[in-house]
This record gives structure tokens, C-alpha cells and sequence, in this order.
């Protein structure tokens, strides 16, 4: 097998899509395929993801991505290694024959609790172990949720998988799990890369139940033969548990040493670096930020969320131009965006649809509009959106800046979000240092493939490819005069978010 007809697989199975990355071990993308991940919903709050669906459509997605492949290269690739990322939080259960008998909670279901302070854990105490904003989304609750609700069903689960510790386990029989995944588990401890027996107690599980934790970037097994025909692939191939899709993206973005910082920007927003160390809970300023294992050997994800960031904007547009806004209302909209001044005509906005998120993790706060005056239009309410959103930003990359003990002299800006010019423009602004935007195809899917290539040693973990050092990176630079404005506006707009950490340095 040689660098040039070989590829590695990587799979991303998110909220949205499950996505199949073929990628060359130089970092090129040479074939894509995407299928729905779908979301079956039994009420207010309650959601499963698919997973029935899931096994159905990802042989067709594998095929197809190795087929583009090999469209593009010119000859039918050899496949060095498939590896599996996914969101977190989320499981399911198998029985004693391996087969699946509970459904799939998603990481967004509302149906579990905060069991925490139950348990007699601290904030601290959770955080230090698991390396978890104190929520109520993760597994550690979920399981005794279950185990009150459907005594039965739980009594006949064997084994309890994440969703890439099971299509691993579809996939070479082997039932293992990544320790960042795990992480988001709640049931693992961050220092010692191996299940915390003290949250496997207050919650009730068996260790025997749960995957074996091997370190990041390992082979997991060996593609079985039943596997291996599904997928169009020959017996044997490695199989590798990649871990939680967000530091998987942040990989393929160039975040693989401490130093960068990527704002990885969508529906929602996270600032993302690498610490070389699990910071303790005083040192994220009581647990603000979640971090945990980095899917690359020896390095911690330091991790905050904004979860309304591209959706209040979409919001925002739907308020002012009716639910189906057509193409020609939202481009006069954002020219008006444009055309207002910074400060927004004195409009402010405070942007929790969904709550603060990171640093202040309010959940229950909302959005606010004030100083809304009849002198104002639509641009100005479409503006104080972007300006509060980047206020918010800022926020947390000067916290994260200080936690991590870094300053880089520019900003990773990663996602769908990366599109919005104005909306960069503004940041850039307000943080008065210029963004970058890698062209990164599907970057979760491309940093799991990144894993494989170093779990095989085709990949230097220390010097991964990285889409920084490409010729003619996009740059979003400050302008002076917003500069000078937004630095003057800066404190205002900091204090009408109200978050607990209001420092305008």
C-alpha cells in the first residue's frame, strides 16, 4: 500500500447528518457522503436519535464516499484504516446477544435530571473528576432515569454503549470507547483515562457493563467479514474509536497543541483550545468551561458553548420578514445590517434564546431587546443582534485566553457561521485581532480520518495536516475605525448581556 492510493475513512455521526470523510494522509479530502440522522420525537422534550436508520444508510454513505474517491484519484483506493466519531451524552443498550433493545436519547432530550447534589458531589468535586459543566444531559443521569422508568428493560441490558462505541462495535465486534468520549459520559475520570468508581457507585452501574476505555488514538479491532461486505470493504481493515466529534473537528481545523483558539460558529457557537493538562475546577473560574480529553495522545479540549448563536439570527430575520423570508428580504436585510452604525442606533440585545451557555450556564435565562426607540429599523435590530453575539464571543475567548495562559495573535474561524462577512467583520472588531477561515470539508468526519492515520502510523500526532499552513488562508482583519468604535462600546454591550463575568479588560 502506498500514500498515494490509499485513504483513510472517517465517520461523523452528528445531530444533523451522518457524514463519511475520505481522506489522504497528506490532509486532502478526496470524496464526501452524507446521509440524515434521523430524530424520532415521542413528546415535549423527548427525542432518540435513529439509530435503526443509522445502521441502515451508513454502508450506502461508505460506498459512496469511496466511490468519489475514486473518481477523483483516478483508481479504486485501498482504505488504511475507518474510524468512528460522534456527538456524546448519548447510548444505547445491548442484551446478552448483542443486539439493541433500548432506544437512543439525544444529547439535546429533556426527559433526565441534575442527580449531582443527590449524590453529595460538589461542583467541584463532579468537575475535577469529570472535566463537566455542571449539567443534567449526561449519561451518569441518564442510566438511573432509565433504570426508575423502565426497571425492566434496564434489567435485561448488558452491555451500555455510546453511539460510536456501537457502530465500533458493529463494525469489529470489539465494544470499546474513546476517552473523549467518555468524557461526555460523566460516568469516566479525565486524570486517570479509565471509568471513576465513585460515579459508577452513586449511579448504579457495573464497570463490567461498560466499554473498555482504550487511549485516544488506538485501534479498536479489525473489520469483521459480515461488516466488511455491508460496507464494500475487505475483512480486516482497522477500526478505530475517534472519539466526540468536537475535538475531532477541532483536530481537522489545526487544534492539535496548546496556542490557537478556533470559534467554531453555526447554529450554535464554541470556543475551543488545547491545554496539555486537565485544569482544575478553580482554574476554569469554578468550572465554566468543559475540559476533557482531546482525541490526540496527552492533550485536553478546554470547550465553551454558545447555544444560540446562527439561531438567533435566523430568528431575527424570521421576526422581521414572516416565517419563509425569501432571498431579496433577507439580502435588503442585511444591507440595512451593514449600513447601521456600530452601536446599533443605541438598540441592545441580550441573545440567550437557549440560555447563556458558557461562562454563566444559566440555562433558564432568556433574550431581551431594550433601547428599542422609534427611530430605529430593522437594520439596527438585525445589527444589535451580531454586535451582541460578538460581545458574547469575546467574552468567552478573553476567558478562555486567560485560563489556557494563551494569546494567539489571531482567531480560527471555523463553520457555516465563517460565511457571514459582516458578522466576522464585527467580531474582528470587537476583539481587535483578525480571524483566519480554513476551507475544511465536513471537519469532524476529516479529523476522525486524522485519528485513524495517527492510531496506524501513517499520521505524526505531533504534526498532523492542518488546513493554517495552506497557501491563501481567508483573513478577516479589523477595521480601524470599528476598532475605535466597538472600544468605546465594548462595556455596554458586555454589561447588558449580564453575565457573571463582566471584565472589560
Amino acid at each position: 500500500m502506498t500514500g498515494r492510493d490509499a485513504v483513510l475513512l472517517g465517520v461523523d455521526i452528528g445531530t444533523t447528518n451522518v457524514k463519511v470523510v475520505a481522506l489522504r494522509s497528506e490532509g486532502d479530502v478526496v470524496g464526501v457522503a452524507r446521509r440524515p440522522m434521523g430524530v424520532l420525537r415521542s413528546g415535549p422534550g423527548l427525542s432518540d436519535f435513529d439509530i435503526a436508520g443509522l445502521d441502515r444508510d451508513l454502508p450506502g454513505a461508505v460506498r459512496e464516499a469511496l466511490s468519489l474517491a475514486e473518481s477523483r484519484m483516478g483508481l479504486r483506493p485501498e482504505v488504511a484504516a475507518i474510524a468512528i466519531a460522534s456527538i456524546g451524552e448519548s447510548f444505547v443498550g445491548l442484551d446478552a446477544a448483542g443486539r439493541r433493545i433500548t432506544g437512543c436519547p439525544t444529547w439535546f432530550d429533556r426527559r433526565t435530571r441534575n442527580r449531582r447534589a443527590d449524590w453529595g458531589l460538589s461542583e467541584e468535586d463532579w468537575f475535577d473528576a469529570t472535566g463537566m459543566v455542571d449539567d443534567d444531559i449526561y449519561t451518569a443521569y441518564r442510566l438511573p432515569f432509565l433504570r426508575e422508568s423502565e426497571p425492566a428493560l434496564f434489567e435485561r441490558v448488558v452491555h451500555w454503549l455510546m453511539v460510536a462505541d456501537y457502530v465500533v462495535y458493529r463494525l469489529c465486534g470489539e465494544r470499546v470507547s474513546n476517552p473523549s468520549l467518555a468524557a461526555r459520559s460523566g460516568l469516566a475520570d479525565r486524570a486517570t483515562g479509565d471509568w471513576s468508581q465513585r460515579i459508577l457507585a452513586h449511579a448504579g452501574i457495573e464497570e463490567a457493563s461498560l466499554p473498555t476505555l482504550l487511549p485516544a488514538a488506538h485501534r479498536a479491532g479489525r473489520l469483521t467479514a459480515e461488516a466488511a461486505e455491508g460496507l464494500g470493504l475487505p475483512p480486516g481493515v482497522p477500526v478505530i474509536n475517534a472519539g466526540h466529534d468536537h475535538p475531532c473537528a477541532g483536530l481537522a481545523c489545526g487544534l492539535h497543541r496548546p496556542g490557537p483558539i478556533i470559534d467554531s460558529t453555526g447554529t450554535s457557537e464554541a470556543i475551543k483550545t488545547v491545554v496539555d493538562r486537565p485544569l482544575a475546577f478553580g482554574e476554569v473560574g469554578g468550572g465554566r468551561y468543559d475540559c476533557y480529553p482531546h482525541v490526540v495522545p496527552g492533550r485536553f479540549l478546554l470547550s465553551g458553548h454558545i447555544p444560540s448563536a446562527g439561531g438567533l439570527i435566523d430568528w431575527l430575520l424570521r421576526l422581521l420578514s414572516g416565517p419563509e423570508p425569501s432571498p431579496d428580504t433577507v439580502a435588503r436585510l442585511w444591507a440595512m445590517a451593514a449600513a447601521s452604525a456600530p452601536g446599533a442606533g443605541g438598540v441592545r440585545i441580550s441573545p440567550f434564546l437557549e440560555g447563556t451557555g458558557a461562562p454563566s450556564n444559566e440555562r433558564s435565562r432568556r433574550a431581551g431587546i431594550v433601547q428599542l426607540g422609534a427611530g430605529n429599523g430593522s437594520g439596527d435590530l438585525l445589527r444589535a443582534g451580531l454586535e451582541a453575539l460578538a460581545a458574547w464571543a469575546d467574552v468567552n475567548i478573553r476567558l478562555v485566553e486567560r485560563y489556557a495562559g494563551t494569546r494567539p495573535p489571531e482567531i480560527v474561524l471555523t463553520g457555516g457561521g465563517a460565511r457571514n462577512l459582516l458578522a466576522n467583520r464585527i467580531k474582528a472588531a470587537m476583539l481587535d485581532r483578525p480571524f483566519v477561515i480554513p476551507e475544511v470539508q465536513e471537519a469532524a468526519g476529516a479529523g476522525a480520518a486524522v485519528v485513524a492515520g495517527i492510531a496506524e502510523g501513517l499520521i505524526d500526532a505531533d504534526a498532523p495536516p492542518s488546513p493554517l499552513e495552506a497557501a491563501g488562508l481567508a483573513r478577516v482583519e479589523p477595521e480601524p475605525d470599528w476598532v475605535a468604535a466597538y472600544a468605546v462600546l465594548r462595556p455596554a454591550l458586555v454589561d447588558c448581556l449580564g453575565l457573571r463575568e463582566t471584565h472589560h479588560g
